[in-house]
């Protein structure tokens, strides 16, 4: 039996500091969006001069959502008082009085416009850049429309999948041809990469053999057990997926899907091409998630006491993503603390 252990539940934070998604930035054209996210209101705005702004949702005052206020210049103001926040979370006007309290400043979250879409870090400080798939530049590629799926299941187990070589014989008709190479391209960073035989006989499956090719080199990219870059190179094509998990609490995940597609360099390439190559993988990715989606929408539990031989790359990945959220020294390496 290995003499690996795996951590207990309790060391995994309900919403560890990474990136997530807030949603599309178009939405903030017209004001103030507010959501529900990461067991808080929060609210995105962008200013009159385009200055970009995640804070807390709720009014320092009386708590109004501020998702129904509007954009002045650039602060938010609440609909309720008029208390105007600026970019930085402090009330910068009250109508009633010229003195304002130290309360009356709100929490700023790091936000990042990206693909048309809005991510935000929760804490402070981003611990790590917005990270992208390895060895590629983010403006060669287009996205295809999101999908999402509510699991029942705890979030580390979602990035815990990729590491779970043997369910892709089972779950997804993957026969493994070599042996996985697991390193850490970054401090908060894992990465699996194997080879695999595709042998289902599905029409998805046909058409990927004759397509793409019979093998592919599975590669997944994990950060802060949130969000998983997949990379499946064949031999004639290479897809690209991005997986955002946002906890909804202790036993629940709220997944969303970003598939990409390297943008085509003419004009007429990237309104009549692009666009259907991004549904054509975002079709196959969707497909192949599904196995596995069926299964956690009937829940799954995390069992560290249940893992035997065999698990021994889920046991290392629950031991490096626990250890992701202890804290760090400075001159570590990052230069950064971990929450």
């Amino acid at each position: 039996m290995s003499s690996l252990v795996a951590p207990p539940a309790e060391r995994f934070p309900t919403y560890p500091a990474s990136w997530y998604l807030f949603g599309r930035a178009s939405e903030l054209r017209r004001g103030p969006v507010s959501r529900d996210l990461l067991g808080r209101r929060l609210v995105a705005f962008r200013t009159t001069t385009g200055q970009l702004s995640v804070l807390d949702g709720r009014c320092a005052h009386l708590g109004t959502d501020l998702g129904a206020g509007r954009v002045r210049g650039e602060a938010l103001q609440c609909p309720f008082h008029q208390w105007c926040y600026g970019t930085d979370g402090r009330c910068v006007h009250i109508p009633a009085t010229s003195v304002i309290p130290d309360f009356a400043r709100l929490e700023v979250y790091p936000a990042v416009e990206r693909h048309g879409f809005v991510f935000f870090f929760n804490g402070r400080q981003p611990l790590f850049s917005l990270p992208f798939f390895p060895g590629v530049d983010p403006d060669d590629f287009v996205p295809a429309d999101p999908f999402d799926a509510v699991l029942r299941c705890p979030y580390w187990m979602i990035g815990a999948n990729a590491f779970d070589v043997q369910h892709f014989r089972s779950a997804h008709d993957r026969k493994l041809l070599d042996s996985p190479v697991v390193e850490c391209p970054a401090p908060y960073a894992r990465r699996i990469t194997a080879t695999f035989a595709v042998l289902g006989d599905s029409l998805r499956d046909s058409l990927v053999r004759r397509l793409a090719g019979d093998r592919v080199v599975m590669s997944f990219t994990d950060w802060c057990g949130n969000i998983i870059f997949a990379t499946p190179t064949f031999r004639r094509t290479t897809s690209y997926g991005m997986l955002i998990n946002e906890p909804v609490g202790r036993d629940r995940v709220h997944v969303h899907v970003l598939v990409f597609v390297r943008r085509h360099r003419g004009l007429l390439g990237r309104c009549l091409v692009d666009p259907l190559r991004a549904r054509v993988r975002r079709y196959f990715i969707k497909e192949f998630l599904q196995s596995d989606a069926r299964l956690a929408a009937k829940g799954l539990r995390y069992n560290p006491a249940g893992l035997r031989d065999g698990d021994e790359e889920l046991i290392r990945y629950f031991d490096w993503l626990a250890r992701c959220y202890e804290p760090r020294p400075l001159g570590s390496g990052d230069g950064s603390t971990a929450p």
